[in-house]
């Protein structure tokens, strides 16, 4: 160690010798940073890198020792050969280029000796090619301790060199640098002091021999240039990443601006990926599954390049990391990535479209208060069942609803009506089992299907088990409706081979059901059938009677009792049928209820009575019935307006006649349209009272001018205390409230006696008179309204 000091101390030119390790370590740190820079790029890209961290190891190498060897003096002319100066430099590059080679294929946390064992030779090789270019006259000595110790201390030192350079942290370039110029200078040093020159003046200096001079020169020019040169391509490569990294910033960021998913795949292997992908997958940062577990259906490459042909999008089951599977739609496209062909999978996340897909599909086919079958499903399940039926199976079709729905959501409110709805469909569902579809067709409509086959039982049997469900009260809030429900039957193939023929017999089975009393079933008949076109073909006869004003009026007196006089007539519709002869309302007032054609006509009667009773001298009121649904469909008070303008008729003459359903169906509304009828002169009267759902508001919430007792209490009257009580009650009613009592269907003198005495003031019924043409009365009651018991009975004989 002494004699390697010695040699440093005493044999070189200091100054020199501190060039050569500031070119030394210069040479190490751009030979580092090369390798550096070529350990982040691809195999194919590091070739030329290899190459400049090779040339810089090996001309550093070279530099160092050659202005080492001009900084020692050893008293003597010194020359250097030619060929073998130039060996070293050759030897020196291509053998720090194969040892950077194999550091960058060895991997970042191996301590593999085998390049820095390639460094140290290449360093030694130049070194001993080196001296053996030195010309002097004189012979070289070498210590073999030394020597050894020389490249040891290189291939240690260059050892350590790798190992720093290999853990890639912070700081690792300055260390991995130091240690690489150690082993440079180490080697050179200690070899350097194992050589001695024996002086010998016979040895001549050769005339090719570059002096120590111009070697100088030569070397520093060399050693600067390719410093300046590698650090300026170090640079310029710098700045250049800089771009890319800015570049490719951009492009992530960009990409990860995408509502989609975005993969590049390399391949069948996924390369890079946006956040909404990372997002959507579940992936942790920096983590990426296979394409293969990540979209099973592009496991092959055969599938993904299908896709990519297609150009189409395609539906697909991506799986999360998390092990969710999550409904995604897949486009394919072929792009150039960093060189290299690559495809780009768009991926969007289509969950919240197919649930929303779901929703509709639901609401499409569902009700959407009770959540079953709608009318749509309905009819389209049981199409299919009896077009795929086989032979010997049997389908029931159960058509119900319930009894006065109507009236129990127009009291309560639709809250409470929907309310119930909900109840008879959980109650359907509790029902139903496997071969049964419950359905609501609208309103307090519902429907069954029964494949008979999967059930252990029959249609009887089910329609029992219906309806003692819902033939039972029920508490909705707090209120406790008793309800009832009718239903009707029908038979796939027996009654009907299509859906919506057996659909419309089961109707007609439930309207039977209605008939007979409520709160029963019944199966189909074919009578029912030939009910329900007779039924259809007087609803188009008496569309046409109202079109062609082919009805007539009758008219019967109202007679007040203390007078004994006429004061006034009621309108009552007939028809007579071309085939059917003369029909009562009672037969037809209801089918056209049902179809609508109430509305037309009332407004018919309405302006016929006005336009009669404008003509009739005296001037007796005139009473007309007015149907509930003329207040829910119809500006009645214009046309009741329009008809006493057109004819001609005072208001105050006009008397309307209506029952609790115009309350029933809405009570407010009810009460602003008779206020503004009101308002116009006429008078109302309040019909059938005491029957249905009568309530004693009515007469607090409208001041009514006019009772109308029904006629089911005066036929029972006489012999019946609780009609007696209620016709009492009435009348008294209409006294306090100062109302005219009217009674109808009075028949019997005793039941005209009765109502005197407690005191009615009006009565009208075939004891009076019958209805009658108007023109039937013109001699009598228009010219003398007095009606005495003698009229009476002459009216009843004629």
């Amino acid at each position: 160690m002494l004699k390697v000091y010695a040699c440093i101390a005493e044999q070189h030119d200091h100054r020199l010798v501190l060039l050569a390790g500031i070119i030394c370590i210069l040479a190490s740190v751009l030979a580092v940073l090369v390798a550096r820079r070529a350990s982040a790029l691809r195999r194919e890209q590091r070739p030329q890198w290899i190459a400049l961290a090779g040339l810089a190891s090996g001309l550093g190498i070279w530099s160092t020792h050659f202005i080492a060897m001009i900084a020692y003096e050893p008293q003597l002319p010194v020359g250097y050969d030619v060929p073998l100066t130039l060996l070293s430099i050759a030897a020196a590059v291509a053998m720090s280029g194969l040892a950077w080679w194999l550091e960058l294929r060895t991997r970042r946390r191996s301590l593999s000796p085998l390049p820095a064992l390639v460094l140290a030779a290449g360093i030694a090789t130049m070194h001993y090619l080196g001296m053996a270019a030195l010309r002097v006259q004189g012979h070289v000595l070498w210590d073999g301790q030394l020597v050894f110790a020389s490249l040891a201390a290189g291939a240690a030192l260059a050892w350590a060199a790798l190992i720093a350079h290999r853990r890639l942290r912070r700081g690792s370039v300055a260390t991995a640098a130091l240690l690489f110029a150690l082993a440079i200078c180490g080697l050179h040093f200690i070899a350097m002091a194992a050589a001695s020159i024996l002086p010998d003046p016979r040895i001549a200096m050769p005339a090719d021999a570059i002096r120590s001079d111009t070697l100088a020169i030569l070397v520093g020019a060399g050693a600067f240039m390719l410093i300046l040169v590698g650090g300026m391509y170090l640079w310029f490569d710098h700045r250049l990443a800089l771009r890319r990294i800015a570049e490719q910033q951009r492009v992530t960021d960009f990409a990860n601006a995408a509502i989609e998913g975005l993969a590049v795949i390399e391949g069948s292997r996924i390369v890079d990926v946006n956040a909404a992908l990372r997002t959507l997958a579940g992936w942790p940062h920096a983590a990426v599954a296979p394409l293969a577990v990540t979209l099973p259906a592009l496991a092959d490459s055969q599938s993904l390049t299908q896709l990519i042909e297609s150009g189409q999008t395609r539906e697909m089951i991506l799986r999360a990391g998390d092990g969710d599977m999550i409904d995604v739609e897949v486009t394919a496209r072929p792009i150039a990535w960093r060189g290299r062909p690559h495809t780009v999978l768009v991926v969007t996340d289509i969950r919240a479209r197919k649930e929303a897909e779901q929703r509709i599909h639901h609401l499409a086919y569902h009700d959407p208060l009770t959540g079953i079958a709608n009318r749509s499903l309905f009819n389209t399940r049981v199409a299919e069942a009896a077009a795929t039926r086989g032979p010997g199976d049997e389908i029931a079709v159960f058509c119900f609803d319930l009894d006065r729905f109507k009236s129990i959501n127009d009291l309560y409110g639709h809250s409470v009506g929907d309310e119930l709805l909900r109840h008879v469909a959980n109650e359907l569902k509790q029902v139903s089992t496997t071969g049964m579809l419950p359905a609501r067709l609208g309103g307090d409509e519902f429907a069954m299907m029964c494949r008979m086959r999967e059930l252990d039982m029959d249609a009887a049997s089910i329609a029992r088990r219906i309806l003692a469900r819902l033939n039972r009260p029920v508490t909705i809030g707090n209120q406790m409706l008793r309800i009832s429900a009718s239903l009707g039957i029908a038979m796939i193939p027996g009654d009907a081979t299509e859906a919506d023929v057996a659909l419309r017999h089961a109707d007609l089975a439930l309207y039977r059901a209605k008939a007979d009393g409520r709160g029963i079933f019944r199966f189909f008949e074919p009578a029912m059938d030939a009910m329900a076109r007779d039924r259809a073909a007087l609803e188009a006869d008496l569309r046409r009677a109202i079109a062609e004003d082919s009805l007539h009026i009758d008219y019967q007196p109202l007679v007040g009792i203390e007078a004994g006089r006429v004061e006034g007539f009621e309108a009552l519709v007939r028809w007579n049928h071309p085939e059917r002869g003369l029909m009562m309302p009672d037969d037809f007032i209801p089918i056209a209820e049902d179809s609508g054609l109430i509305i037309e006509l009332g407004e018919w009667v309405l302006r016929k009575a006005c336009t009669d009773a404008a003509r009739w001298d005296p001037p007796l009121k005139l009473s007309v019935n007015l149907s509930p649904a003329q207040f829910a469909y119809a500006d009645i008070c214009e046309t009741v307006a329009r008809a006493l303008a057109d004819a001609g008729l005072p208001p105050k003459r006009l008397e309307l006649e209506i029952t609790e359903g115009v309350f029933v169906q809405d009570a407010e509304r009810g009460i602003a349209i008779l206020s503004r009828l009101r308002e116009t002169g006429v008078q109302i009267a309040m019909d059938d009272f005491g029957t249905g759902y009568s309530s004693l508001s009515y007469f607090r919430q409208f001041p009514f001018d006019k009772v109308k007792i029904d006629r089911s209490f005066i036929a029972d009257m006489l012999h019946n205390g609780q009609a007696r009580s209620i016709v009492e009650a009435i009348i008294s009613l209409g006294r306090g409230l100062n109302l005219e009592v009217v009674a109808e269907g009075v028949e019997t003198e005793e039941q005209l006696d009765q109502l005197r005495q407690q005191g009615c003031t009006q009565v009208q019924g075939y004891l009076i008179s019958e209805p009658r043409p108007i023109g039937q009365f013109a001699g009598s009651v228009l010219s003398d309204p007095a009606w005495t018991a003698e009229r009476r009975a002459q009216s009843r004989q004629a």
